[in-house]
């Protein structure tokens, strides 16, 4: 009989260790799922940063794009601007001839003399009119 109360007290010994390594297997599991979501979500926020990088190189791609077209039709306009300018300058010449033209027109009109306009007027009035081409285009 002493090898039966042995048998059995042996088991009772046994049992918190089974239990003991049911929670410790039941631990190592957990763990492992725990380990295996963190790395999944790593990865998920890793793809998501790699996403998010292209997305913004590709704005920054279409941004650099606008920007360039802007800068050349600045360019273009800035260019434009100068010949006006130029031709604004022309025809205030040419008005500032007129008036000198016809000051001279109502003075001899008063005067019941003959209208004589001086070569310097006669210069003036032959300013050249021809448009002024533009230069300085800068291209991309």
């Amino acid at each position: 009989m002493s090898c039966f109360i042995n048998i059995s007290s042996g088991s009772d010994v046994d049992a918190p260790k089974v239990m003991i390594d049911e929670k410790k297997r039941k631990r190592m599991i957990s763990n492992r799922e725990s380990a295996r979501r963190s790395r999944m979500k790593k990865q998920k926020h890793m793809e998501d940063l790699i996403s998010e990088k292209a997305e913004l190189e590709r704005k920054l791609h279409e941004d650099n794009q606008k920007c360039k077209a802007i800068l050349q039709a600045h360019l273009v306009l800035e260019s434009e601007n100068k010949v006006l300018r130029a031709k604004k300058m022309e025809l205030i010449q040419h008005l500032n001839c007129l008036h000198q033209i016809l000051e001279s027109y109502k003075k001899s009109e008063t005067s019941n003399s003959n209208l004589e306009v001086s070569e310097s007027y006669l210069k003036l009035w032959q300013v050249n009119m021809q448009p002024i081409a533009a230069s300085g285009m800068i291209k991309f």
